[in-house]
């Protein structure tokens, strides 16, 4: 059986002809649907680059692409409308089973084609359109009409979908209940080698003594994609700014890349800390950015929306400390002691300071991350990411044993 994907996130074809993504989801990624499907076919923004990429690809052996012309925001999506629904309106016949990643426009395109054919499909749900709409580009009138209608939209999906999973435990389902079966999961990956040892835990908070003792700078660490301005962090460098000044011993790093690179780069020197704010751009993921994770004494991650980040899981799961924004899932994962208020960098530098005060939270902070990351072991995901795709499948295969023109609606109107 061949499932259709859709997603929001964008990709770019190299002179290869290969298929890259600036975020995770590359080959390994997609390759998960593939323990219930036979094919996979990737719906979603396709645009050209120069220069081959030297990370991995996103297609390969059972992953293909359907492609729709690149475009971002509301106003390229407007003039490449006509293109982009004619491409939308075939894209039924190439699949036997369709998943939609949501929220998005990508998804909402998929989504009316399917419904005109009461086709049934699966939503995983992995954020909040009305959080999404918040830190849009688009101008104050557009984004304004956005955070009303995209809440709804995808309402509609949920309670219309065969079958939703949700990267929440709570915080997603509250607002977008489900109309029929539903579960949830990360989209993370943790196989055992992703947790740090006992042993390593030891040492590492043992080389704590060494900033509480002035020895060397506290190392505050984030992950997260440039390409867009919703990660934080201009507002960490900001708070990592008033702490030096306060008389903190501290340094930043970095990972990730993007377009407004230079912006935070900027930042940082307008604020005179350049030297305190490492860039290391695009680090594999992996062993290196765990390696960035054991080097580092403490996760700050100020996003303004999010799902359930993974860059959060990742981090716990090494035994860091973490403190972020009071947004999406966060709190399902930390304690409110941790959480900062989504956009202030006042609050996050009092949260930052008073944690690098009292060494007995960091070791606190550290044990309780690493206990609850164990939660989302691979093992303990992954049996319910089969049972969403089963579902899925299942609903699909009931569908064409029928003539498609008389099939009825999966969940609730």
């Amino acid at each position: 059986m061949r499932l259709m994907i859709a997603t929001e996130n964008r990709f770019y074809e190299g002179p290869s002809g290969r298929i890259y993504s600036d975020t995770v989801c590359n080959y390994q990624f997609w390759r998960r649907y593939l323990q219930v499907f036979d094919e996979v076919v990737i719906f979603a923004r396709v645009g050209k680059i120069d220069k081959e990429p030297t990370k991995p690809a996103a297609d390969g052996a059972g992953v293909s692409f359907y492609r729709l012309p690149m475009y971002v925001g509301p106003q390229q999506y407007l003039m490449r409308r006509k293109q982009i629904h004619e491409i939308a309106a075939r894209a039924t016949e190439h699949a036997d089973a369709f998943i939609l990643r949501i929220p998005g426009r990508c998804g909402t395109l998929l989504w009316k084609e399917l419904r005109k054919r009461s086709i049934p499909f699966g939503v995983e749900v992995v954020g909040h359109a009305g959080d999404s709409c918040k830190t849009s580009g688009a101008n104050f009138f557009v984004k304004n009409m956005l955070r009303f209608v995209s809440p709804r939209q995808q309402r509609l999906e949920c309670r219309q979908a065969a079958a939703a999973a949700y990267v929440t435990e709570r915080y997603l389902q509250k607002d977008f209940p489900p109309g029929g079966w539903s579960t949830y999961y990360s989209s993370i990956d943790l196989y055992e080698d992703a947790f740090i040892t006992e042993a390593q835990l030891r040492e590492k908070l043992a080389r704590l003594g060494e900033a509480f003792e002035g020895k060397r700078p506290f190392r505050l660490c984030h992950a997260g994609t440039m390409a867009a301005k919703y990660k934080g962090q201009d507002i960490l460098i900001e708070a990592a700014g008033r702490c030096l000044r306060e008389g903190l011993n501290l340094e930043v790093v970095l990972m990730g890349d993007g377009r407004f690179r230079p912006f935070y780069e900027q930042k940082a020197a307008a604020m005179g800390i350049a030297e305190r704010v490492r860039f290391l751009g695009s680090v594999p993921p992996g062993q290196a950015v765990r390696d960035e994770y054991d080097r580092a004494d403490m996760l700050v991650f100020p996003s303004l929306t999010e799902g359930l980040p993974r860059t959060i899981i990742e981090a716990m799961a090494r035994g860091l400390p973490c403190a972020a924004s009071n947004v999406g899932g966060i709190p399902e994962l930390l304690a409110e002691e941790f959480l900062v208020k989504p956009g202030d960098a006042d609050d996050l530098a009092r949260r930052i300071a008073f944690m690098l005060s009292r060494r007995e939270v960091l070791e606190r902070a550290a044990l309780q991350n690493l206990h609850k990351a164990r939660e989302y072991r691979y093992d303990v995901l992954n049996e319910r990411r089969i049972s969403f795709y089963e579902q899925v499948r299942q609903a699909s295969l009931t569908f064409n044993s029928r003539d498609k023109g008389k099939g009825r609606i999966y969940g609730n109107e």
